[in-house]
Parts: C-alpha cells; structure tokens; sequence
C-alpha cells in the first residue's frame, strides 16, 4: 500500500513538474516572438514534438527518418548557409536518443557490423587528409557530413532487430515514396499545363522551356538524385511482387511499381536508367534460377506495365517529343556539353590523384582544387563535382581511401548473398534481395555523379546489414523498452 502511494505521489509530481516546464517553454517562446521570426519558433517547436516522440522510443525516430528520406530540397529549410533536412533533423535526434537509453541503462549490446573497421580507416584516410586540403573549411563541413551519414548506417542495425520492425519500417518507407511519386506525376502534369514553378517545385533548368519536356525532381534537388532515391523501393516493389509475398497483395506491389517506374522514365536520368535496369535483371535472373519467375501470370503483367508506362510518357509527353527531344537527350551517351565536362571533370581528377596518390586532396576538396580560387565559390553552380564517385574517391581520398570503401561495398554484397542462402525467412529473403539489387543499382549510379554524404544510401547501407544480421541470426534482442 506504501508503494502504491509512492507512486502516486511520484506520479503526480511528474505532472505537476511537465506542467511547470510546459508553462514556462510557452511563456519563454513568447518572450522569444518579440525578437526572432515566427517561422523559427514553429521550427523550434517541431524540433520540440520530434525530439519528445523520438526520445519517448528510438524506435520512432527511425520510422521517421525512413519516411524523410526523400524530402531533400522541398521540406528543406536554408540557414546560415546550411541545409537543414527532416531527416537530418531525425537522424541526430534518434542518434542522441539511442545514446541516451542505453547510458541510462548502462549496457551498449553491439550488433554484429563487419563495417566498422574499413569504415573507421576511411574516417583516419579523411582526418588525415586534412593536411593536403585546399580549402580547410569545405573540408571539415564535407567530412562532418560523411562521418553524420555513416553514423546512420551504424545505428539502424542497433534498433532494427526483429521482422516485425522491417514491416513497420516498410510501411513508412512505401508511404513517403507514395507520396513523392504521386508528387512528381503533379510537378510533370502541373509545369506542361502552365502552372508557375513557385506551385511545381520545379527548378529553372528542368522546367519544359529547357528539352521541351519537364524533368521530373519531386522533392530531391535534382532529377538525378530522385532516380537514385527510387532505386531501392522499387527494387523492393519488384522483389515482392515477383515472390508473390503474402505481406502485401499482388495489386498493392504493381500499383506503386508502375508508379515509381512512370516517374523514373520521367527524371530522364540516364544514370538512374541504367542502374535500374541492372537491378531489375538481378532481381530477375535470381527468380529465374530460383524457377518462380517462368508464369504467364508475370510474363504477362510485365508485357503490360511496359505498355502502361510507355502508353502514360507518350500521352504525356507527346508522341513528336518522346522521338526527338527525349530519345535523342536519353542516347546521346557520347556528346554533347555534359559529356565535355565530364571528360575535363575526369582529368582534373586524375590530377588532383597524382599529386596526392596516397591519401588524396581531402574529403570535399575537388571543388576547391578545380576552382580559379580554392577559398570562393562560385555564385551559380557552386563547388563542382567529378560526377564519378570512384574517381572522386581516388582525388580527394587517394588509393588507401578508395580501397577502404570499395571493401566496404564487397562486404556488403558477400554478406548479403550468404543472408540469401541461409535465411529461413521467405520475407526476409524477398525483402533483402530487393534492396540489395537497389544497392548495386546505386553502385552502378556512382559512375555518373560523385556524392558520398547521401542520407538516404548510408540509410540502405544501415538496412543492408540489420536485414543480413536477422537472415543469419545475429541481431541484437536487447529491445525490451522499444
């Protein structure tokens, strides 16, 4: 009975003491209106919400990041010269979160990650690069980031631990990526019927004025890096539909394929053409060898998504203008003003590798290099990139920092395709085929843009190795809060 009132009082004065905090946050927000711009106090009261779900159980704050991940340049917010991004925002909270449950608790169970060793040699490869940097302060931002970015890919497999999570986590993940396509279809519809950019998103140089068709970006900042986001939901999409997964119906996985596929042929990035034609080959061959692909059912339903999705970009587009202006931009591989830069991008880097061959220029230091003069920027386009990773790699990390990555990259596809072979879990395997195919995809897409501090491909690298560590039993079950 003693502790029974104990916990009442306990209780009670927990309340009494969230009143007092809440009174005086709302009299301070108050006092701050007079002197800072509403837009941050709304902004600091959604730090406010998120931080309490995310802390109340780090679970959710994964949830929401899977769901922010595509809202790169539409949701974002400049400040100070930053990019603040929701999922930014969730990752450091959910980071802090995960830190602060298990010192409270004082245990840290590890979960098996093969990462962390090539992993830490590259962030030493960086840290020393410093040293050959041309401009020091690009630098650091640019290795801030990285280290931010490979963080997330370590800390979803502490929290991703069951296949009931994986369901969850799914569910966010399709819902966000719904959203961003039925957005991108009203950015193609809404810039050909006249409406202003300031109502489709759409930058200057994607709008129809430009090819004589719009460029489908959604919520990314280019086409280009949209393509890249749908990469691993598609691949997921496709995977699941081709196993005939019992988790979600036949309908539900082609309606939100032909979705993502429709949007894909409108970003008109060759890059992202090319990886997810790799992976949808990977995907089928592995159902071919596994001899559950060979069905009229799926011969057929393929027949008609490509009639589908090519019957939608003709209408659209325009039959005139799918044969000239957008064939002729999709094959025109070898020529053009992109494909000279590219060529001079590519000599400069190899430079820049020459005379730093070990250790490279530092992390981010391309640009600078490449620039009249490594401490401005220019006004326009900003820091130029290779658009090739790897050769970006070889620059600014030298040989050491390439190989460390490229191990990275093998071990996750050996480790993947022995969770394939030894997983009992039929959802499992569907799920970690699809986004492993998504992930070669995106290895793929490398060769034609250069960016290491993607959020959304650290997070398929962190989703990667928890679905690898469920396949082959070697999860950590130390969940019992969230």
């Amino acid at each position: 009975m003693k502790e029974k009132i104990n916990l009442l009082k306990f209780i009670e004065l927990k309340k009494i003491s969230s009143f007092f905090c809440c009174a005086g946050l709302l009299v301070g927000l108050g006092f701050l209106s007079v002197y800072v711009r509403p837009l941050y106090i709304f902004g600091f009261l959604g730090v406010l919400i998120l931080a309490f779900i995310i802390f109340t159980n780090p679970w959710r704050g994964v949830l929401l990041l899977a769901f922010f991940l595509p809202f790169e340049r539409l949701g974002a917010y400049d400040f100070a010269g930053i990019t603040i991004r929701p999922s930014q925002i969730a990752g450091v909270l959910t980071i802090l979160a995960l830190i602060f449950y298990y010192s409270v608790r004082r245990k840290f169970p590890i979960p098996k990650n093969p990462l962390l060793i090539p992993l830490g040699g590259f962030v030493v490869v960086m840290l020393l690069g410093f040293l050959n940097a041309p401009n020091f302060s690009r630098s650091l931002m640019v290795f801030a980031f990285t280290l931010f970015t490979i963080a997330i890919g370590f800390t979803l497999p502490f929290l991703l631990n069951s296949e009931k999570k994986v369901k969850q986590l799914l569910a966010f993940f399709f819902a966000a990526y719904l959203l961003v396509t039925i957005f991108g279809l009203y950015q193609f519809i809404g810039d050909y019927l006249g409406l202003p950019q300031a109502l489709t998103g759409l930058r200057d140089l994607y709008v129809k004025d430009v090819l004589g068709f719009p460029r489908v970006q959604s919520t990314a900042l280019e086409p280009l890096y949209f393509a890249n986001y749908l990469l691993v939901p598609l691949s997921i999409l496709l995977s699941l539909f081709l196993n005939k997964e019992k988790t979600y119906s036949s309908l539900f996985t082609f309606g939100l394929l032909v979705l993502g596929v429709v949007n894909l042929l409108l970003t008109v990035a060759r890059g992202g053409y090319i990886a997810f034609a790799v992976s949808f080959l990977l995907i089928v061959l592995y159902y071919f060898l596994e001899l559950k692909l060979i069905t009229w059912r799926n011969v057929g339903i393929a027949f008609v998504s490509f009639l589908v999705a090519g019957g939608i970009l003709v209408k659209m587009v325009g039959l005139e203008t799918v044969s000239q202006d957008f064939l002729g931009h999709v094959s025109n591989l070898f020529g053009g003003a992109s494909y000279n830069e590219r060529v001079e991008m590519f000599t400069i880097a190899y430079q820049a590798w020459q005379d730093h061959p070990i250790i490279g220029i530092g992390a981010g230091s391309f640009g600078p290099y490449e620039a009249a003069h490594p401490n401005y920027m220019r006004e326009v386009e900003g820091w130029r990139i290779v658009n090739n990773e790897y050769l970006e790699l070889l620059a600014e990390n030298g040989i050491v920092g390439l190989v460390l990555i490229m191990i990275v990259f093998i071990i996750v596809l050996l480790r993947s395709i022995k969770a394939l072979k030894e997983t009992s879990s039929d959802f499992i395997r569907t799920v970690l085929l699809g986004a492993l195919a998504g992930f070669i995809g995106i290895l793929v897409q490398y060769n034609t843009f250069s960016v290491l501090y993607i959020m959304h491909i650290w997070f398929t690298v962190g989703f990667l190795i928890a679905l690898q560590n469920l396949a082959l039993k070697n999860a950590s079950y130390d969940s019992s809060h969230f």
